[in-house]
């Protein structure tokens, strides 16, 4: 599922440290998500993906003389078309030694997304342990880095002790008969609104935590690095994912939120991810934003953000358009194409209730 890739990137761009953009004429790229970091197994074979948009003023061509490729880095992110010699033995299918993959795309145009998948393959007699494939875009004449962005995605082999065991169902007649008849005991929500953040998924900072009707976002940082916390909810069940643009209520989607004193929202922050594939092909193609900044129901800080709000503006890639009905009717034959969740990802501290995705 492509909401699991989500818990590892986020969210959005904490696993990359932007820097400016090098000289390359024509070529410019921005990084615009990945899948998740894996967990696998010796001899197993799994695929990454990662989306750059073309931010250039030239096509990418594939075959042509404007490819552009995913090149392999080493651990100072500074050194391309190169391999840390504890990854290069995973190469399954890469177009060379020190180049993972170009584009899946024939062209890129400026402006568009462009999707770069390659699969990695755990040497049989790997050993626990966590590797690490950091990479670059690079122009593939000449490998010159286009826009170093520190891209990297993470493979874990678990030791075996790590594995957890099966709780094993209860004897008959061995579990404790509840106090209150099973009818009149509540019943177990099937669909509960769940949290996630960097401190569990790990390598990040960032705090969520379940309360009544909704839950606290921590993203205060207590470490040198201001932005690398995250923290989220979303439901594992939601009937928009799979729907045509056209076919979701855009009530469906809202959240009330509520900022702690000494925060403020900046930077896209708190907002509504919706993973979009914008024609319909099955492929996905990018996160459509909605941010408090960017939807005046209710102020930035406290009040209550929703698609049926007219004045809610939507973010695609580079465009963005002025509510629900202008982005639908610009993507006529577009779909949700995963889970959509609610993410906090700058310092701040805020509460979130009455969740709505589509649960």
């Amino acid at each position: 599922m492509r909401f699991l890739r989500i818990l590892a990137l986020v969210a959005l761009c904490l696993a990359y440290a932007p820097t400016p953009a090098l000289a390359v004429t024509g070529y410019d790229s921005a990084y615009s998500g990945e899948s998740a970091f894996v967990t696998i197994s010796p001899g197993q074979t799994l695929q990454f993906q990662v989306f750059f948009s073309n931010t250039g003023s030239l096509t990418w061509t594939k075959g042509g003389d404007t490819q552009v490729d995913l090149a392999a880095c080493l651990a100072d992110k500074v050194t391309c078309n190169a391999q840390d010699p504890s990854e290069s033995t995973w190469n399954s299918g890469w177009i060379s030694t020190t180049r993972y993959t170009t584009t899946t795309q024939a062209t890129v145009a400026p402006g568009t997304l462009a999707t770069f998948a390659y699969n990695i393959k755990a040497p049989s007699n790997a050993g626990a342990g966590v590797y690490r494939f950091n990479g670059d875009l690079v122009v593939a004449a000449s490998g010159a880095r286009i826009h170093p962005e520190g891209y990297y995605q993470d493979a874990e082999i678990q030791a075996i002790g790590n594995v957890p065991v099966p709780t094993p169902s209860p004897t008959p007649g061995s579990t404790p008969f509840p106090s209150a008849p099973p009818s009149q005991a509540p019943a177990p929500n099937p669909n509960p609104l769940l949290c996630f953040d960097g401190t569990t998924d790990g390598g990040f900072n960032g705090h969520c935590t379940l309360i009544t009707g909704g839950a606290t976002l921590n993203t205060i940082d207590d470490n040198s690095n201001p932005n690398d916390a995250y923290a989220g909810v979303y439901y594992a069940t939601q009937s928009n994912n799979g729907k045509n643009l056209a076919a979701v209520n855009p009530a469906s989607i809202s959240f009330t939120y509520a900022a702690a004193e000494g925060t403020t929202a900046s930077g896209g922050s708190p907002r509504v991810s919706i993973p979009v594939d914008s024609d319909g092909n099955g492929t996905f193609d990018g996160y459509a934003f909605v941010d408090t900044l960017g939807c005046n129901n209710g102020s930035a800080n406290n009040g209550t953000l929703s698609l049926s709000d007219p004045t809610c503006t939507i973010a695609l890639g580079a465009n963005t358009y002025a509510n629900w009905a202008t982005f639908v009717a610009a993507f006529p034959t577009g779909k949700i194409d995963d889970l959509s969740f609610v993410i906090a990802d700058q310092p701040g501290m805020w509460t979130v209730t009455n969740v709505h995705l589509g649960e």
